[in-house]
C-alpha cells in the first residue's frame, strides 16, 4: 500500500497483517489502536498503527522470560482434570 496518513478500518487491518474484523474494533473500543472519525467514518492514522506494533512487539528477551516452561513431572491440565475426584452433586448424601 501507499505510504499516507489515514487508512480505513480494511486498510489498517491488512496493514497489521490481516487481523479479525472484531479483533480490530476491540483494539478500537479498548484504546489499544487508536483512531479519527471523520463524519461517519473511522479512520486509523500510520502513526497509531506504528505505535501499536512497536508496543505490541517484544524483544527477544521479553519473549524467553515470558515463556513458561513445563516441569517434565508435571501434568498437562486436561489430564490433572480427568485425574481429579469429582465431588458429588450437592444434595446426594454421602454414602461409605
Amino acid at each position: 500500500m501507499d505510504k499516507r496518513e489515514l487508512y480505513s478500518i480494511e486498510e489498517a487491518r491488512k496493514l497489521l497483517g490481516g487481523i479479525a474484523r472484531n479483533t480490530i474494533y476491540d483494539l478500537l473500543r479498548s484504546g489499544d489502536l487508536s483512531s479519527v472519525e471523520i463524519g461517519r467514518r473511522r479512520f486509523v492514522s500510520a502513526t497509531a498503527i506504528a505505535d501499536f506494533i512497536a508496543g505490541a512487539t517484544k524483544s527477544s528477551m521479553d519473549s524467553k522470560s515470558a515463556t513458561r516452561r513445563r516441569n517434565p513431572n508435571q501434568l498437562p491440565l486436561r489430564l490433572l482434570r480427568q485425574r481429579r475426584p469429582r465431588s458429588p452433586p450437592s444434595g446426594t448424601p454421602i454414602t461409605g
